[in-house]
């Protein structure tokens, strides 16, 4: 059974005009001319996406999403419609926050932590800005010490609150931070405490050095340029750097602060 919303490996099956027909045994999919490997041909096995397309039949792609069935992660807000919001998530077609999924009025160009998941009524892929109501309650198996990965969906009097592994809420306090963190970031962390009544004290695991790193080592196999800039897309700075596009601008801030980049209109060039 096709697993929506998720990747699939499924054989080729056969070949048709507008593109290669997958299966798993009981379904079939197309995937699209556009989206067909090179060299690609029947009895092969390949690794796909499969969601719904705006007639909500299955389809499947190569390409890959910001965030899968089940998953949180930042978007951008593209269009409003009379339906709802819409945001990019990466595939051709945009991801639907109807407005009973919506916590706050939005705009185009907002940024925004959301869910994705099915509909109950259509049975179709949308996204709900609801985050704690598909969080499980408690730490489940989590223990003390263990290192875990966050995401921040929202920021209070106290501190940050983080989705823990895609599953769990916990708190990164305020004053356990030395940089200001921004919804939408992502990073590594620790449980510092879990409490009687299952609610978990996260430490926020700080990884600028690495992250400054990792973004020299990129320059250097691009010899010397990127052509990342403030008017670049946050999914296609999220897509090479793992970055969201707010903690992108001060990390390369910092590298360019200590005079190890340069930062001009058309990308960042290594010094």
């Amino acid at each position: 059974m096709l697993k929506i919303g998720k990747w699939n490996t499924l054989k080729v099956l056969r070949e048709s005009p507008q593109g290669l027909y997958l299966g798993d045994g009981e379904e079939d999919v197309l995937l699209p001319n556009k989206y067909v490997p090179q060299n690609t041909k029947v009895e092969d096995e390949i690794n796909v996406f499969v969601y719904k397309d705006s007639a909500q039949r299955p389809i499947a792609t190569t390409l890959k999403p910001l965030a899968e069935l089940n998953q949180a992660r930042l978007f951008e807000v593209r269009q409003i419609t009379n339906v709802g919001a819409f945001v990019d998530w990466g595939l051709e077609k945009e991801l639907l926050i109807p407005f009973s999924e919506q916590t706050d009025e939005l705009e185009v160009g907002d940024l925004i932590v959301a869910y994705v998941t099915l509909d109950p009524k259509t049975d179709r892929i949308v996204a709900s800005m609801h985050i704690e109501s598909f969080l499980e309650a408690g730490s489940g198996d989590l223990k003390e010490g263990q290192e875990v990965d966050l995401l921040i969906y929202r920021i209070t009097d106290l501190g940050y609150e983080v989705v823990i592994n895609q599953q769990y809420k916990g708190l990164v306090y305020e004053n356990t931070v030395f940089d200001p963190l921004d919804i939408g970031m992502e990073g590594k962390g620790k449980i510092k405490s879990i409490r009687a009544d299952g609610k978990m004290d996260v430490q926020w695991k700080i990884e600028k050095e690495e992250k400054q790193k990792e973004i020299l080592e990129l320059l250097r196999d691009h010899n010397g340029f990127m052509p990342y800039h403030d008017k670049s897309k946050p999914d296609e700075i999220y897509d090479m750097f793992g970055l969201s596009k707010k903690e992108f601008k001060r990390q390369i801030g910092h590298l360019y602060k200590e005079k190890k980049i340069q930062i001009k209109e058309d990308g960042i060039y290594l010094v």
